[in-house]
């Protein structure tokens, strides 16, 4: 391209996505008998789980921009697959780590710990071997972007073998076509779920932006909110999700494109800057959000009982300390550690540019 992207209202939009998973599962947690009883604003927040989806079609748009240059250059595999590494393994493990220790000591009486081989594999190596849902429930969703990462490795180590192992793979996602509930997901129905073609969806979005260097995509952006909107009524009128799924990240996809047009054509991301700061901490925030809720809005609601607030105060409030602590731990312990991987395993210093940290 030849006007560099930063990608920052990207990265903004993955704040956007964190705060509505986030505020999704708020919603349903204070709707158990344990805690309100009272599924608070859910008729607000039950979509916020689309941020999911979001994730993956920026994460096709991100890796192919990242590592286009790279398709067919088989010598730069092994870089792109240690970026890959700390970008995901370091930060999963330290948190995984930790929670599986607190959970042995009795604390987060409703999350369990790998029990069999099988189990230990799946969750140390992010592999779905069977139905196990990993200690870090949210973390399903990395089985899926290491397959992705796995299979865009061989585009790079040559081009017609990754078209072929790519088309494979959506071809069978397209036969396979199930969307399984959690403590449901199987091998098959995670490795060639439909869910996959987000990846693909965003790496149509970036070729798009590629190839389009006379053409004014930035309406794309307006016009993704639409179609976004739209699907979103269609499914209040009871159209089932499963079917609408594809469209929604097709709505993402045109947003991605419409914001990345505003970027190349120098219109600046929003000046927001702790939207910034929630987008470059979404995958902590992402990982820890659900013990920081319960532990939290536990918390909150003891305190309740001394001083009076209803429960639209106590959703706000374990919130917002959710958020602030998991860009904490992004500011204390998640850019430390990357730095620190990137140096030795990289043999970098400093921050890498921003669409490196994204990706």
């Amino acid at each position: 391209m030849n006007k560099p992207i930063q990608l920052k209202s990207l990265q903004q939009g993955r704040g956007l996505a964190a705060i509505a998973v986030v505020a999704f599962h708020l919603s349903l947690l204070l709707g158990s008998p344990r805690y309100l009883n009272d599924a608070v604003l859910l008729n607000f927040t039950h979509r916020g789980n689309l941020g999911v989806d979001f994730f993956f079609v920026l994460s096709g748009f991100i890796i192919v921009f990242a590592h286009h240059n790279d398709i067919n250059q088989p010598d730069r595999a092994r870089d792109y697959l240690i970026k890959r590494f700390i970008r995901l393994f370091p930060v999963y493990w330290l948190y995984t780590a930790i929670f599986c220790i607190l959970v042995a000591l009795g604390f987060g009486s409703a999350s369990i710990v790998p029990e069999s081989f099988s189990n230990w594999i799946s969750t140390l190596f992010l592999i779905r071997l069977d139905s196990f849902e990993l200690p870090i429930t949210p973390a399903w969703t990395l089985i899926h972007e290491l397959a992705f990462y796995l299979i865009f490795a061989t585009l790079i180590l040559n081009r017609t073998l990754g078209i072929i192992v790519m088309f494979v793979w959506l071809l069978a996602g397209g036969i396979v076509f199930q969307y399984p509930e959690e403590g449901a997901r199987l091998p098959l129905t995670t490795y060639f779920s439909p869910l996959n073609f987000n990846f693909l969806i965003g790496m149509a979005a970036f070729y798009a932006l590629k190839h389009s260097q006379n053409i004014n995509l930035k309406p794309a952006f307006p016009f993704g909110l639409a179609l976004f909107i739209l699907i979103y009524f269609l499914e209040s009128k009871r159209l089932t999700y499963n079917y609408l799924q594809l469209a929604y990240a097709a709505s993402f996809g045109f947003i991605i494109v419409g914001a990345a047009a505003y970027e190349r054509a120098g219109f600046p991301a929003s000046r927001f800057k702790l939207l910034s700061l929630i987008g470059d901490a979404s995958y902590t925030i992402y990982l820890t959000h659900l013990a920081f809720l319960g532990l939290i809005a536990k918390i909150v609601i003891k305190l309740s009982g001394f001083v009076a607030v209803n429960s639209l105060v106590v959703y706000f409030v374990t919130f917002c300390i959710t958020i602030l602590c998991g860009c904490l731990l992004y500011v204390f312990v998640e850019r430390p550690l990357l730095r620190l991987c990137r140096k030795y395993l990289l043999k970098t210093k400093g921050n890498p540019p921003l669409v490196e940290q994204a990706a």
